[in-house]
């Protein structure tokens, strides 16, 4: 553009060479590089924040006006660029600021939440089913872990809800109750938890973001997406080829684990 507005004969002062210039300040990186202003930023993310206007624009919203103030002004400052008013919208305050720079390099740092739950749920995970021996039928399945401490796995459920996945979090078993290990009898000293996946939605998006890599899990999750997609006079039959109920779980038949153990383990995503 420059080159044009010379051959028109456009000096310095010209509205060509001033258009030119605001489009070298559009295109300004923002300075991402590690610092203390963008890890809070990109933490509070995780909690608080999203991408709006197709991803163009970083958005928090609050209760908390104060906060909102001070998660905007840093990320003011990421930016280099004036601190921006806060709208109401109900109970809640919001802030936007438009930067693709910034937003993707935040919804990037929230899928990297992927690879973490990866870890996560091949440690503490299970993928079940719903199965009636006598109707001989096969409901829904979900996928959940188990886990001692109830704030954690609150945690867990609110950074899976930043990768579009809703869960509930649910009790089990009373610390002081008896459990069976290896044939042996232990006392729970702890009350177990679980955050549970089971809307067929979220199970989709888990498998597609998340998954499992421990090869019998990972199994398990496309076995019973593939029974989801069966009518249901055909999932309990299809079920009782591959698998036999042990004690309360549902393992591969020695058959079946023969043909299936050369297959390779689900591989971690790349984004």
């Amino acid at each position: 553009m420059e080159r044009t507005g010379r051959s028109l004969g456009n000096g310095e002062g010209s509205p060509l060479s001033k258009v030119s210039r605001n489009r070298r300040v559009w295109r300004y990186q923002p300075d991402l590089s590690p610092s203390a202003n963008l890890a809070y930023v990109a933490g509070f993310y995780l909690g608080d924040g999203r991408a709006a206007g197709n991803e163009n624009k970083v958005r928090f919203q609050l209760s908390d006006r104060v906060q909102l103030q001070y998660v905007g002004g840093l990320v003011a400052r990421i930016l280099e660029r004036p601190d921006k008013h806060f709208t109401r919208n109900g109970p809640f305050y919001a802030v936007d600021y438009d930067s693709v720079v910034l937003s993707k390099f935040l919804s990037k740092s929230a899928l990297q939440l992927a690879d973490y739950f990866r870890g996560f749920f091949d440690a503490e995970g299970y993928v079940t089913w719903r199965v009636s021996m006598v109707r001989k039928s096969v409901g829904g399945f979900c996928v959940g872990a188990a886990n001692t401490e109830m704030e954690y796995l609150h945690l867990v459920k609110r950074m899976l809800e930043v990768l579009g996945i809703e869960s509930f979090l649910r009790r089990t078993n009373e610390a002081g109750t008896k459990m069976r290990i290896r044939g042996r009898t232990w006392i729970r000293r702890h009350d177990v938890y679980h955050v549970v996946i089971g809307r067929r939605a979220s199970l989709d998006r888990f498998h597609l973001l998340i998954g499992f890599h421990n090869r019998v899990k990972a199994q398990k999750l496309r076995d019973a997406i593939r029974m989801g997609n069966m009518v249901a006079n055909v999932r309990f039959a299809w079920l009782l080829a591959r698998y036999e109920k042990k004690g309360r779980r549902w393992v591969v038949t020695e058959s079946e684990r023969v043909v299936s153990r050369g297959s390779e383990p689900q591989r971690p995503r790349r984004f």
